[in-house]
C-alpha cells in the first residue's frame, strides 16, 4: 500500500542521514566524545518539550491503551524467546542475559519518535499512540524488568543498584514528567493559539524540527563497525529476534486485538527498533 511504501522510504532515508553522520564522525567534523553532549540535550531538553506539547496538540484517548498492553506482552514474550534461545544455543548465564536484555525492549523514543513523526506527517494522533506505547510498554519494562535480569544473570549486584533505585531515576526524568504533566493538562484544553501561548508553541515547534536529525546524529556517533565482527553470531540473533520475530509478533498481536491500520503499524514499527541504549548499561552494570 502507499502508507508501507512511505513507511519503507521513511526507514531508508533515515539510513541515510546515518550514514552521513557517519562520514562526518570519520572526517572529523563531530567525534564520538561528543555523543553525551547530543544525548543529554535530545533527552533533557527536546524529547520532554517534544512530547509536551505533542499531548497538548493531540489530548490521548482510553482506545490508545490496547495497543499499550499489546506491545508489553510482545516485549515480554520477547525476552522469553531470548533466553530460550540462548539456553538451547549453551550461551554462558551472562551472556543470555545479555541478550535478553538488549532484544526485548528497543530504542523507542530515541529512534521511534522521529521515525513516526515522519512516517505520519498527517495523522495527529500517531505521535500521542506513540507515546503511550513507548513510554508505558517501552520505557517502564526498560526500568524494571532488564535491572531484574540483570541482577538473575549478572556476576556482581550492589545494594545501591536496584530496580527500585532505577525507576526512582525514570520517574525523576525530564521524559516521564513531561508524560505525565502534558497528559493532565491536556485534559484542560489549553487554547494553543492565544497571544501567551502562541510564541511558546511556536518555540516548541521550531525544537521538534530538530528530532529526527539529533536522533540520527547521535546514531551515526555510536556506531562501530569493526568491533562488531567477532560478535556478528550473537548480533545476528539478538537483530533477528528485536526486528524481526519481536515486529511479527506485534502484528500477530494487533490483529488478534483487532486494532486499525494505522495502530498496527505504529506498534509494528515501535517493535522493530533496535536495541535501547539502556539495555547495554544494565548489562555492564551488573
Amino acid at each position: 500500500t502507499p502508507a508501507n511504501i512511505h513507511i519503507v522510504e521513511t526507514v531508508v532515508a533515515f539510513a541515510l542521514i546515518v550514514l552521513l553522520n557517519v562520514v562526518l564522525k570519520k572526517k572529523e567534523v563531530v567525534k564520538a566524545a561528543d555523543t553525551p553532549t547530543f544525548t543529554r540535550l535530545l533527552t533533557q531538553v527536546v524529547l520532554p518539550v517534544f512530547i509536551f506539547f505533542q499531548f497538548l496538540r493531540y489530548p490521548p484517548a482510553t482506545r490508545h491503551l490496547l495497543p499499550v498492553l499489546a506491545m508489553f506482552i510482545t516485549g515480554c514474550c520477547t525476552l522469553l524467546a531470548a533466553w530460550a534461545v540462548g539456553k538451547m544455543l549453551g550461551f554462558s548465564r551472562s551472556t543470555t542475559g545479555a541478550l535478553m536484555i538488549v532484544s526485548s525492549f528497543g530504542s523507542s523514543a530515541l529512534l521511534g519518535y522521529p521515525l513516526i513523526q515522519y512516517t505520519f506527517p498527517h495523522d495527529p494522533g500517531a505521535m500521542t499512540e506513540a507515546i503511550l506505547i513507548s513510554e508505558l510498554a517501552v520505557g517502564l519494562p526498560i526500568f524494571t524488568l532488564c535491572p531484574l535480569v540483570a541482577m538473575h544473570f549478572g556476576e556482581a549486584t550492589t545494594a545501591t543498584d536496584t530496580p527500585p533505585s532505577s525507576m526512582l531515576q525514570y520517574f525523576r526524568s525530564p521524559i516521564f514528567i513531561a508524560v505525565v504533566l502534558g497528559f493532565a493538562v491536556s485534559r484542560f484544553h489549553v487554547p494553543l493559539q492565544s497571544p501567551f501561548v502562541a510564541p511558546i508553541f511556536e518555540a516548541a515547534k521550531m525544537i521538534d524540527g530538530t528530532l529526527a536529525a539529533l536522533a540520527c546524529l547521535i546514531l551515526g556517533l555510536q556506531i562501530k563497525v569493526g568491533s562488531l565482527k567477532r560478535l556478528l553470531p550473537i548480533v545476528g540473533i539478538s537483530a533477528a529476534l528485536q526486528m524481526g520475530f519481536q515486529p511479527l509478533l506485534a502484528y500477530g498481536l494487533a490483529v488478534l486485538f483487532h486494532l486499525g491500520v494505522m495502530e498496527r503499524q505504529i506498534l509494528v514499527l515501535i517493535a522493530a527498533m533496535p536495541s535501547a541504549v539502556l539495555g547495554p548499561i544494565f548489562a555492564v552494570r551488573y
